[in-house]
């Protein structure tokens, strides 16, 4: 099913997938083997599709999302959750309720106005969550300033893309660093942190980098603070 030029379809199960590559908007509720839109799409409802969701113009989903998975390249507007089976690959923006996936990718911009819960989180650009981020590995290379409610995972490693061991980066961006800012608390096993701002940090083995600002850290096994850190307190505790 496609719609080129400016067009509607009405909601309903499509065993099909939707293509959409000029302006084109769907009235209600519809299910899918996968969709793709390339200019301006608009779903009225609930969007379920087996397959994937692609989005390289400015989409906007009325209502939550079901999908294998989605790539985004473009600009998505999601009202309600997204729960994917597979992979979340934001290259553009997404901004959408809570997320659920097993692998999220961004090199954009990601927003969740809620939790966002995967087996593997891997950023490269910002994500700004209102709950909390939850994944066995959470990689985060800041390309721009980033927050979260809290976080919690297995293996948690944050640093800076403009550190200064890239010193042309530092001197493009004007010296600045992008910055993570947690208003709860950081808790996994391995944590390895750089350019941070949290209330508390908990884990086994902890390691807290250059342009830290935290108030309480808790460690069970060992603890590394970079003199160019600001910790207010730092505790072992029982494992």
């Amino acid at each position: 099913m496609k719609i080129a030029g400016s067009g509607s379809l009405p909601g309903g199960d499509y065993n099909e997938e939707i293509n959409i590559s000029g302006s084109g908007r769907i009235t209600g509720n519809v299910s899918c083997t996968g969709m793709n839109i390339a200019g301006s799409g608009r779903v009225d409802g609930n969007l379920a599709c087996n397959g994937e969701l692609h989005i390289s113009g400015s989409g906007k989903i009325a209502g939550a999302v079901r999908a294998g998975s989605i790539h985004t390249s473009g600009s998505a507007s999601i009202d309600g959750p997204a729960s994917v089976n597979e992979e979340i690959h934001i290259s553009g923006s997404m901004h959408s309720g809570p997320v659920r996936c097993t692998l999220l990718r961004v090199s954009g911009s990601a927003k969740a106005d809620g939790d966002v819960s995967a087996e593997e989180v891997v950023i490269r650009g910002a994500i700004h969550a209102a709950g909390l981020i939850n994944a066995e590995k959470i990689d985060m290379e800041l390309g721009g300033n980033s927050d979260a409610d809290s976080i919690g995972g297995s293996t948690i490693e944050v640093r800076s893309r403009a550190t200064s061991r890239n010193l042309f980066a530092r001197i493009f961006s004007g010296g600045a660093f992008s910055t993570l800012t947690v208003a709860n608390s950081i808790e996994g096993d391995l944590i390895s942190l750089e350019n941070t701002v949290a209330a508390s940090v908990t884990g086994r083995i902890v390691k807290i980098g250059p342009n830290c600002r935290i108030g309480q850290v808790y460690y069970s096994e060992g603890v590394e603070i970079s003199p160019e850190a600001s910790v207010d307190r730092y505790d072992m505790i029982n494992a």
